[in-house]
């Protein structure tokens, strides 16, 4: 009832306008011909006159009735003109430009509409240009690296060990290169996206189980004892998709994790959702990143060093969210860093499924 109100508030300013305008010019035709009788010329005259009269009446309150809506005409127009005008502008790349249009219930709906389409426009701008200052950034960073490196290659008398060493980091560059041109490709691929498409019902405890795997030589090397405690949970969702969250979470607790720390991983079903943790008992992180931890290119100063392009939450947190579900931070610096992810059931799964729990340390893999 209260939409079908504010859609007759600009109809009924503008038949308000034209009513207006009527009886202005139906005022003007009766004064003349008051005027008419009081002068008695329908007397003197006679009925051959009242006809001429009449007409003059009709056409003078035409064209009085014409300049008076040129005139109230601008009223119901300005506001459109300051639309248009805020548009144009905005077209040309203003996005400080607001309306104050305040006239009518539509009127208000598009002021409110359009001063949060510019400030839209406005963080995207901003978010633009330090995507492009930071994809600049890091993708020339190892660019030159890499040429450096190789240059130096090029010298006849440079040991064999150095060479090596060189060739090294150019592997390392070269790969993380490659790591993040797929993780620029894969968030511009998601971040358009609104449907999800390809989605089954599978079992994700088994997928975490893969990930974990893929992963074995990572955790290997530093010696980590990996805790999973993973219940029978099913969800609809794309697993391949899904599978770049787990990878990425996964290895963000290894690299963070102290040498022969450990990591525990669960995965629970509570209240309606897949409910997983990743925790890890490392470097933790300041409270100060927190909440920047998601956001585009973001490292902090304490993980600058660390390999790594600060795509990988951001990718990870879209993926969850195009599936329904949500991902949050924990952390205390120097002690631990938990990540949540919940993640809609799919139908079919128990209420509650016993949780299967192992510790994987250094050589096993079951």
């Amino acid at each position: 009832m209260q939409r079908k109100h504010k859609r007759l508030g600009l109809g009924l300013f503008f038949s308000l306008m034209v009513m207006v305008l009527f009886l202005i010019t139906g005022l003007l035709v009766a004064l003349m011909g008051a005027a008419a009788i009081h002068f008695g010329l329908m007397e003197r005259f006679g009925l051959r006159m009242a006809f001429p009269v009449l007409l003059s009446a009709v056409v003078s309150s035409a064209i009085v009735g014409t300049a008076v809506s040129m005139v109230f005409g601008r009223i119901p127009l300005r506001p459109i003109r300051e639309v248009i005008d805020a548009t144009n502008k905005l077209a040309a790349g203003d996005f400080s430009v607001r309306i104050g249009v305040n006239h009518t219930p539509e009127l208000r709906v598009l002021r409110e509409s359009f001063n949060r389409m510019a400030e839209e426009l406005g963080s995207i701008e901003v978010l633009r240009s330090d995507f492009i200052n930071n994809f600049s950034h890091e993708f020339k960073t190892p660019i030159v690296s890499i040429k450096g490196f190789a240059e130096l290659l090029k010298l006849d008398d440079l040991p064999r060990e150095e060479r090596n060493d060189y060739l090294d980091i150019i592997i390392r560059e070269s790969t993380r290169l490659s790591t993040m041109a797929t993780n620029v490709l894969n968030l511009s691929k998601v971040e358009n996206q609104t449907i999800v498409g390809d989605k089954h019902t599978y079992e994700l405890g088994e997928q975490i189980r893969r990930c974990i795997l893929m992963l074995q030589n990572s955790w290997e090397h530093k010696g980590i004892r990996l805790e999973p405690e993973l219940a029978e949970v099913l969800v609809n969702a794309n697993e391949e998709m899904m599978s770049q969250v787990w990878l990425n979470l996964i290895d963000n607790a290894i690299k963070f994790s102290r040498e022969k720390g450990r990591i525990v991983v669960t995965l629970n079903a509570i209240a309606g959702n897949a409910v997983a943790t990743v925790r890890d008992y490392g470097t933790g992180i300041p409270e100060k990143d927190l909440p920047h931890i998601f956001d585009k290119y973001y490292q902090s100063d304490e993980t600058r060093a660390i390999p790594g392009n600060g795509l990988g939450l951001t990718l990870a947190r879209r993926i969850v969210e195009l599936h329904g579900g949500s991902i949050e931070c924990a952390s205390k610096q120097n002690r631990w860093t938990e990540f949540t992810m919940r993640l809609p059931l799919a139908s079919g799964t128990p209420v509650s499924g016993k949780a299967i729990s192992g510790n994987w340390a250094l050589g096993d893999n079951a």
